[in-house]
């Protein structure tokens, strides 16, 4: 519970502090968009205290040896180092895990898009064999025997707890974890400067040349659309086209947000590419020319001191609140 409080206390310090002084600044131009609730699962602080509780809770595994925060690492911004997600008896998934930062503003999830709401999306790893391989059924069975998950069920939804709370405290919870206060953010907004070589890399970011601000664009830096990459010319992981079951959908995945996109390496949608000096490698190659592949991967030709720039630019996508937050926790 110490764990869980901590990152609660973490994550409302981000929502309401950053949600207060946009509200305070109706200047500021630059700012995260508003997270929609859905009407049947408001916000409020005893659903954040419920989700934020369960986040942490190894019950929802088979084994009770993982939990949510297990691959979402707060240190890690929400996300982990391994190329592919690890679930238990180190069963592999066959992606690698995502940022839950602004988690609460995608329009659906997984790299695929398989889930349409964050309260569906709870219910892939506990039911999923390489996750937590956990049925619904016994969840609630086991949270039953913590007196405290009834408590905070019932101040949070009037009800003891079941499957569909779990769902509901667990997806507001991911919706409040905000990234709006890196180095960039500060700079569009007026409060600090950009260095020459980090301007340099913004201005290569939206040139046409290189075509980042093609899918990486708006706050979230990305256009949620699904793209192939050029990642490869045969693709072991059929991508969107599992989900629609259309060719044209072969190998398309969703365009992954750059917010701090320094600090969640590995990259790709199977964690195959290690750096971000690799990743503008790739893209300056132009692919390996899928027949699916992207139009706006085309190659282009970069020297040293422009990747140096483009590099010193995504390192101010890095919001340093997790790392202050979370050493000054321990």
């Amino acid at each position: 519970m110490i764990k869980s409080l901590t990152i609660l206390l973490i994550a409302l310090s981000m929502y309401w502090s950053s949600s207060s002084m946009n509200q305070v600044n109706l200047e500021v131009k630059w700012e995260r968009p508003a997270v929609i609730f859905p009407e049947d699962n408001p916000l409020s602080e005893a659903s954040i205290e419920l989700g934020s509780s369960l986040f942490f809770e190894t019950l929802l595994s088979q084994d009770s040896t993982l939990s949510c925060q297990s691959c979402h690492l707060i240190t890690e911004a929400f996300a982990d180092h391994l190329p592919l997600g690890e679930g238990i008896k180190g069963r592999h998934v066959t992606r690698n895990t995502p940022t839950l930062s602004n988690i609460g503003h995608h329009p659906y999830f997984m790299a695929d898009g398989k889930f349409a709401t964050l309260e569906d999306q709870v219910l892939g790893p506990i039911n999923e064999h390489r996750e937590f391989d956990l049925n619904e059924k016994e969840v609630v069975e086991r949270l039953k025997t913590v007196p405290l998950y009834n408590e905070l069920s019932r101040k949070a939804y009037n009800e003891d707890i079941t499957i569909e709370v779990v769902q509901k405290a667990l997806a507001n919870f991911e919706r409040i974890i905000a990234s709006d206060s890196t180095k960039f953010d500060q700079y569009m907004r007026g409060q600090t400067e950009l260095t020459p070589q980090e301007k340099m890399g913004w201005d290569l970011f939206n040139a046409p040349q290189l075509n980042c601000v093609q899918c990486h664009n708006g706050f979230n830096f990305t256009n949620y659309s699904f793209q192939n990459n050029g990642l490869y010319q045969n693709y072991p992981d059929s991508g969107r086209a599992l989900i629609t079951q259309k060719p044209r959908d072969l190998a398309l995945f969703k365009v992954p947000t750059l917010r701090n996109i320094a600090i969640t390496y590995p990259y790709m949608h199977d964690g195959s590419i290690n750096s971000l000096d690799e990743v503008i490698d790739h893209y300056a190659a132009g692919g390996k020319k899928h027949s699916s592949q992207s139009e706006f991967i085309q190659g282009f030709k970069i020297t040293k001191e422009e990747k140096e720039a483009l590099i010193a630019f995504l390192n101010t996508l890095t919001d340093k609140r997790y790392l202050e937050k979370s050493d000054s926790s321990k």
